[in-house]
């Protein structure tokens, strides 16, 4: 069995679903109550876009074992695909029924909250995924970004700043570290960070408008146009050229 299972593996990474399908059955002719098979064959039919097959084959699993942990989040998933996120809450909600230890169906179930707009309960699954795997740093940028939203600009803060623990030279993390931190309203430890994303990667545009912001609002007015003026630089948009060339217009005259 071992050789056949290879072999509809192979079919399914290759893409030859109908193989793959063929394979599968073949293998469940053999060995009828062995759920894993009847989950494998379920996503293969999800992959093809026949949902009724793939989702009775996910139903013919929990049957034979219903404390399978991934057939229920294969179901989610397809009950995403399917544009249905409360179904798709529901099966990872059973699923994390089955081993709440098991940060794989929580940090599942928060990326759908996330997407729902439903951040405090993201954020209170996302604190327990990281309590199960402090080393996720996918998590806890989506907590950073959670906090955020609800107005926790502290809190936010503190993730940017643990997950830029992890990677360091990553030019997106300083910039949204930045935001958090103009939000906070430190705009010194702001304009630092938006400088260290163009450090990292000096065609960053948006940190150059932003500092552009951040240095008028602190009256340096001279650093304020420079960035403007580098940001214009990079822009093709003619309406935004012009709001950007408006706006030095002006600084200049303020600063004189």
């Amino acid at each position: 069995m071992e050789e056949r299972l290879k072999k509809a593996f192979e079919h399914f990474e290759k893409e030859e679903y109908n193989s793959a399908i063929a394979e599968f059955k073949a293998i469940i002719d053999d060995d009828p109550d062995n759920p894993y098979l009847y989950n494998n064959l379920g996503t293969v039919y999800y992959r093809t876009g026949k949902y009724d097959e793939a989702i009775k084959n996910y139903e013919k699993a929990i049957e034979i074992d219903s404390n399978i942990q991934e057939v229920y989040q294969n179901i989610a998933d397809l009950r995403l695909t399917q544009g249905d996120p409360s179904g798709a809450i529901i099966e990872l909600e059973r699923s994390i029924m089955i081993n709440p230890e098991n940060p794989g169906p929580r940090y599942h179930f928060a990326r759908i909250l996330l997407k729902d707009t439903r951040y405090d309960q993201a954020i209170d699954e996302l604190e327990k995924v990281l309590e199960l795997a402090p080393k996720n740093i996918d998590a806890r940028y989506d907590l950073a970004m959670a906090y955020f939203q609800v107005g926790n600009y502290d809190n936010s803060v503190i993730e940017y700043k643990k997950v830029i623990e992890e990677l360091p030279d990553n030019a997106d993390l300083h910039y949204h570290l930045a935001i958090a931190y103009q939000a906070n309203d430190q705009i010194y430890e702001a304009i630092n960070e938006l400088n260290r994303a163009i450090e990292i990667n000096e065609k960053y545009f948006l940190a150059y408008k932003q500092l552009g912001v951040l240095y008028t609002i602190e009256k340096e007015y001279d650093k304020a146009i420079e960035k403007f003026e580098k940001y214009l630089s990079f822009v093709s948009d003619q309406m935004e050229k012009e709001q950007i060339e408006s706006i030095i217009k002006r600084i200049k005259v303020t600063s004189v």
